[in-house]
């Protein structure tokens, strides 16, 4: 073998060893462009349920009618009401009102054998004037429909004039009831009330206890 043609093998037996290495090198992966952070999509985040009728705003106007159950120093009868609604947060209003109670009936108070002066009413006679401070919170709805809770306390005036008697009143109030929207800016509202507390009387009575139910259907319009 000549010299040329062994410089040549050489040369092959040299090289040969990195083109295999270079065949064999794995390959790179492309660089992806989407961030292992990326925010998902609006698509993909759930709808956040809403805490209150959407048609509520802050501040609401109202009237309600119904009957209210009374007894003994209770008045009792026919309730009107009216209504002024401010938001306090997400789910819940204020709402104050001023109650007017209508009832009939005779005289009921005398006194007793011993020598005690009692009333005895039924549960629709008297009337009766109340400020009444309540805080309605809601529940969650479906659709037109929002049931809600609602509590607070009054202040008013009771009569029977019949009697001649009359005193000051301040009952708890706690009940709940139902919202329905029939319009953009109108809603009907249904509203069962308990009501409990002291009322302090002339004629030889004093304190009594107060105690009566209240069941009342109206109207709201939003302002």
């Amino acid at each position: 073998m000549s010299r040329q043609r062994l410089i040549i093998a050489t040369a092959a037996l040299a090289i040969a060893p990195s083109l295999v290495y270079a065949d064999d090198a794995p390959a790179v992966p492309a660089t992806s462009t989407d961030s292992p952070t990326q925010k998902p999509t609006d698509a993909s985040v759930a709808p956040v349920a809403p805490a209150a009728p959407a048609d509520m705003s802050d501040q609401a106007i109202g009237a309600s009618i119904g009957v209210a159950t009374g007894g003994r120093v209770t008045p009792g009868g026919l309730r009107v009401e009216g209504h002024y609604l401010y938001q306090l947060s997400d789910r819940d209003w204020f709402d104050g009102r001023a109650s007017f109670t209508f009832g009939g009936g005779a005289a009921e108070c005398f006194y007793d054998r011993t020598d005690t002066y009692v009333c005895d009413h039924g549960l629709a006679q008297g009337d009766g004037l109340e400020v009444i401070a309540t805080v309605r919170h809601f529940l969650g709805g479906q659709g037109m429909y929002w049931p809600f809770v609602q509590g607070g306390i009054g202040a008013g005036i009771a009569r029977f004039g019949a009697d001649g008697v009359s005193g000051l009143i301040i009952p708890l109030h706690a009940g709940g009831g139902v919202r329905a929207s029939i319009a953009p800016a109108i809603a009907i509202v249904a509203a069962a009330e308990l009501e409990f507390g002291l009322g302090v009387f002339g004629h030889d009575i004093g304190a009594e206890p107060q105690f009566g139910i209240d069941i009342t259907a109206g109207v709201e319009f939003r302002l």
